[in-house]
């Protein structure tokens, strides 16, 4: 991993408007900006976080999946349905103006289940979200990983890539190739007798930081074909339980599927979204991270890189 790290900068914490019940979100998973809108996922929630980007004032919450997760740590850690990825579903003959599309990490039975919120002609999320079945997906990658744990999405052209997280004993971290219309099926299946391989499947060693793999987060598509990435070297045996993030980093996957660079970030906090905008020479990355804390706010932080690297 390169040693010159990458300065993040905190824009705001995740703080909540009082009609929400909630001070803020803290375990941000997963975003997605679009129309002066950032839109969070958090992986222990049954809501959508809504945050104007004109302004800092606290954010709204959108609900989920209806009822409320328990309160004691364990019981809402089975509970939870683990939406780790946030992602744009562009516009379609189903679809006609796009929809968000977020995925369960898989890592457990609760786990897989997807949430599909179109947008209506005024830009807005229409009243309630769809939510689907993941069986479809990932049944058929459960004998591929030992531990599946899928926590990013993209759509890349007519591609979906999905974002295996590797962890201290299953280190392969691995992104994994459908055709975007796999994805329609599943949304739209009626019945579960679907199941769908990958066209292709391909695995990162992102290296490691005191002994701890880096394993990927979350993940964001460029115009030009590749992929930012974001990892984070959390010390945990498995994709169930949270451990100490020692180290996080952001790296580029290219057009061609080859690890490009991988850069340390400071302060460390457990990235696990990733936005980026091209603004002139350089790309300004927006990220979310996860608190591991329900006292503590979920933050949005900012770095620059210069894009494309030389």
């Amino acid at each position: 991993m390169s040693t010159e790290p990458l300065t993040l900068r905190s824009l705001r914490e995740l703080r909540l408007n009082k009609t929400t019940g909630k001070p803020h979100l803290s375990a941000a998973s997963g975003m997605w900006i679009c129309h002066d809108t950032l839109y969070v996922v958090a992986d222990d929630e049954l809501m959508l976080g809504v945050f104007s980007m004109q302004d800092d004032q606290p954010g709204q919450t959108l609900t989920i999946i209806p009822g409320a997760l328990p309160q004691e740590a364990k019981q809402r850690k089975a509970a939870k349905p683990d939406f780790e990825s946030l992602t744009y579903l562009p516009a379609s003959a189903l679809y006609p103006h796009a929809a968000l599309l977020a995925l369960g990490s898989g890592s457990t039975e609760q786990r897989k289940r997807g949430m599909l919120w179109p947008f209506n002609q005024q830009q807005q999320l229409v009243p309630a979200p769809q939510l689907f079945d993941l069986q479809p997906l990932y049944q058929p990658l459960e004998s591929v990983f030992a531990d599946l744990n899928i926590e990013g999405v993209v759509i890349q052209g007519d591609c979906l890539k999905l974002w295996q997280r590797a962890n201290n004993q299953q280190r392969e971290n691995a992104v994994i190739q459908y055709p975007l219309a796999d994805m329609y099926k599943v949304i739209n299946a009626k019945q579960h007798t679907l199941n769908l391989q990958p066209q292709r499947i391909d695995y990162y060693d992102l290296g490691e930081v005191a002994g701890v793999p880096l394993s990927f987060t979350d993940a964001y598509a460029l115009e030009d074909g590749a992929c930012l990435f974001t990892a984070a070297a959390e010390n945990t045996d498995n994709s169930y339980l949270d451990g100490e993030c020692v180290a996080a980093a952001i790296g580029l996957i290219d057009a061609q599927h080859q690890l490009r660079w991988l850069k340390p970030v400071q302060p460390i906090f457990k990235i696990e979204g990733i936005s980026a905008k091209q603004i002139g020479e350089q790309l300004q990355i927006l990220l979310v991270s996860d608190a591991d804390n329900p006292a503590t706010a979920a933050q949005l932080l900012e770095t620059y890189i210069q894009y494309p690297c030389e």
